[in-house]
């Protein structure tokens, strides 16, 4: 468990009252702002929202507002290149699931691109 996150994903608002004030200076901070309202009130973290849970349904990855997350965590936090992320799941989703390859993939790109 992780009580002082440096980069916290906050899919609720439960989680993000929570661990907000805990995370580490310097850290990141990327919410689903779809379903949550949050003022940035902290100068020493950066602090994102992004509407993953309404881009999901707009474009028909609906379950997927948590790959939109990393999508834009991978961009905001440079842990990874979008590129080592792509050939990561194309290893770990099997060949008979394609589509879900695909889809996850977009959903990626999109919070990457937004």
């Amino acid at each position: 468990i992780v009580d002082k996150p440096d980069v916290l994903i906050a899919m609720n608002l439960p989680s993000l009252e929570k661990y907000y004030n805990e995370t580490e200076k310097g850290g990141y901070v990327i919410y689903d702002s779809s379903l949550i309202s949050k003022e940035e009130t902290r100068t020493d973290i950066v602090t994102k929202g992004i509407p993953a849970t309404k881009m999901a349904s707009d474009n028909a990855l609906d379950g997927l507002a948590n790959m939109i997350i990393m999508g834009k965590v991978i961009k905001e936090t440079g842990v990874l290149t979008l590129d080592q992320v792509k050939s990561s799941l194309a290893l770990m989703v099997p060949a008979k699931k394609a589509e879900m390859l695909e889809k996850n993939i977009k959903a990626i790109e999109l919070g990457y691109n937004y």
